[in-house]
This record gives C-alpha cells, sequence and structure tokens, in this order.
C-alpha cells in the first residue's frame, strides 16, 4: 500500500481553485482523488496522489505560489486530533516533540527534525518533502507555512520565525509574498526546507492549553501509533462509508480512492474470504445502526446517505437484516 494522508490536508483546495476560475473537480480526477474524499477531514488520500494535485493546480491556475497560498487558508486545526494534543502540552518545546513523534499519523510521507541551531536559534527541518526523482515544491511551501501558522496559535502574538529557507528557486515577481506569509527573511535555493527561531520559545506555553481532553487525546493517538491503521480492510471499508452517499459505491470507484487496482482491491478481499457485495452490504448494515441511533436524520436522508435510490429499496434490505422495519428497530431500541 502506497503512503496516505488525511484530506484536511487540502482544506481550502476547491474555493482556491475556483478563484482562479479553474474546475476543482478536473484537477482532483486527473490526480486521482474523488471529491467526495475531501468531504471527510479524516479520510486519507494516498500522498503520491496528493503530491500530484498541488502541483497540477499550480499550473492550471498560473499561481506559483498556489502551496504557499493554501497554507495560508489553514490552521492547527488541519492536522486534527494531534493539534489539539499540542496546544494542550505544558511547553512549546513538549508540543513539538508530539509533532515529531505522531506527524506521521496525518501524512506518512512527512518527517519533522527539530534541533537546536547554534546557541540561541532552533530549526524545525522537514523530510522527505521531495524524493530523488522529482521536487514538490508547491508542498514544500504549503508544509512550511502550515506549520508556521501552527507557531503561531500555539505561541500567539509573539511569535516570529528569525528565517525561513526553501530549496525552490525564487519567483521574482512574488518574493515580497514570502516575505509577508512568514513575516520574516526568506531564503531560497536552500540546503533545506525549514524554520529558524528563537529557543526562548520553547519555554512558552501553548495557547488554549485546556487539559480536560489530555488523557483521551493521549490514548487515541498511542492506539493509532500502535496499530498503524488504517489496515487494508479497514482502508476498504473508510472508502466505501465515504462514497455510500454518492449513489457509486463502485468497486472501481473504491480502488480509485485507495490509489490501487481494483484487481488488487478484489486480491485483498479474496484474502479475507469475502466480496465486495457483502464487504459493501456489512457497511450499509453497520452504518445504517450508528445513523438510526442519532434519532434525528429521516429516513429518506437515512436511504440517500446509504446509496439507495428509494426509501422503499433500503426498507427492504433492512428488514432482511433485521426482521423489522427500520423505524420499528428504533422504537426496540428507545431511540426517539
Amino acid at each position: 500500500m502506497e503512503s496516505l494522508i488525511r484530506s484536511s490536508s487540502l482544506a481550502g483546495f476547491e474555493g482556491l481553485v475556483r478563484r482562479y476560475g479553474v474546475n476543482p473537480n478536473t484537477l482532483l480526477e486527473h490526480a486521482g482523488i474523488l471529491p467526495a474524499q475531501l468531504r471527510d477531514p479524516d479520510s486519507f488520500v494516498v500522498y503520491s496522489h496528493y503530491l500530484q494535485l498541488l502541483e497540477l493546480a499550480a499550473a492550471a491556475c498560473d499561481e506559483p505560489c498556489f502551496g504557499l497560498k493554501l497554507g495560508s487558508q489553514q490552521s492547527m486545526s488541519t492536522v486534527g486530533l494531534i493539534g489539539a494534543y499540542m496546544s494542550r502540552q505544558p511547553t512549546i518545546l513538549d508540543a513539538l516533540n508530539v509533532a515529531q513523534k505522531y506527524i506521521y499519523l496525518h501524512a506518512e510521507g512527512i518527517v519533522l527534525n527539530l534541533a537546536l541551531y547554534g546557541q540561541n536559534s532552533c530549526e524545525v527541518r522537514f523530510v522527505r518533502l521531495s524524493d530523488e526523482k522529482q521536487e514538490f515544491v508547491q508542498k514544500a511551501q504549503l508544509a512550511v507555512c502550515l506549520v508556521n501558522k501552527v507557531m503561531k496559535e500555539l505561541v500567539g502574538p509573539k511569535w516570529r520565525a528569525d528565517k525561513v529557507c526553501l530549496r525552490q528557486s525564487p519567483v521574482s515577481e512574488h518574493t515580497a509574498l514570502f516575505a509577508k506569509v512568514f513575516g520574516c527573511e526568506v531564503e531560497f535555493n536552500a540546503d533545506t526546507d525549514a524554520i529558524y527561531f528563537s529557543s526562548a520559545f520553547l519555554m512558552y506555553k501553548p495557547k488554549l492549553n485546556d487539559a480536560i481532553l489530555d488523557t483521551l487525546i493521549a490514548d487515541q493517538l498511542e492506539m493509532q501509533r500502535i496499530n498503524k491503521l488504517p489496515d487494508e480492510m479497514l482502508h476498504i471499508e473508510s472508502a466505501m462509508k465515504m462514497l455510500l452517499a454518492t449513489g457509486d459505491c463502485s468497486k472501481e470507484n473504491t480502488a480509485l480512492s485507495m490509489g490501487v487496482h481494483p484487481k488488487k482491491l478484489q486480491r485483498i478481499l479474496t484474502m479475507h474470504e469475502t466480496t465486495y457485495r457483502q464487504l459493501l452490504d456489512d457497511v450499509r448494515k453497520s452504518e445504517a445502526v450508528r445513523l438510526l441511533q442519532h434519532g434525528n436524520v429521516s429516513m429518506t436522508d437515512l436511504a440517500l446517505r446509504l446509496g439507495y435510490a428509494e426509501l422503499s429499496i433500503f426498507s427492504r434490505r433492512f428488514k432482511a437484516w433485521f426482521g423489522v422495519s427500520p423505524t420499528q428497530w428504533q422504537t426496540q431500541h428507545g431511540v426517539s
């Protein structure tokens, strides 16, 4: 399986592309990403497809600073649970150590290295933003910009980087934009992509330091780290859940959203002694129960969210599963 990245990394993508008069769905299709994948920030897209999409968007929009502008729209919420846990650490140093330890749960293709740089300066270096064959300029812009935004949220108004280094070549007519976004000197054609800042910030207490959810967040992150989710079957089920409401949860689209060939998807299902139809039925069944338990969804909406064209078809299928209608099931289980 290829490396993955949470779809929240594309927050703001569709709106930014449309401002340039470009259809985002066309770009997503060319990169092998389904638009539905952007609806759930905790779903995963194939990392190589994500990298390709950013470069395609920069070219289609004729915007060499596309990654920078997209990163400017994002925030600590982009990294989800990791960002929440960072904000609840006693110091910025502890928050950055959390980022180093868990960033791969957000993006398997990125590694952060924190190190002292001289007596009074620190360096956050980005590793594997590119590969040996191709340099992904837009991803580097976005990643460095996002970390700068996260640091500003954690530190507060006093935050200011000393210098930002980028391996990309300067874009003469846009160098002022980089300086404005980062609020500091920007060095191009550098040996690495990195942010440098005063080590005094390491002892600051992060903003929004609310300890109520510390234990829950830590436990969830540790469980993900140990189990290294999602595995193959969980990945397939996640893709199915995401595609159900589109009405086109086909084997081909599921394979596309996972970044695998349909034949490979079939081999995985065969290895786990199931079929696509059976797994889809199981996913619909579990999702039906989950949604019914909320008690505030109409039956028509529920049927559509599960990918059924008509309520009557869903009702017949539900009765085949449980022997009762959906409304009778809710009554039996005390759901009002």
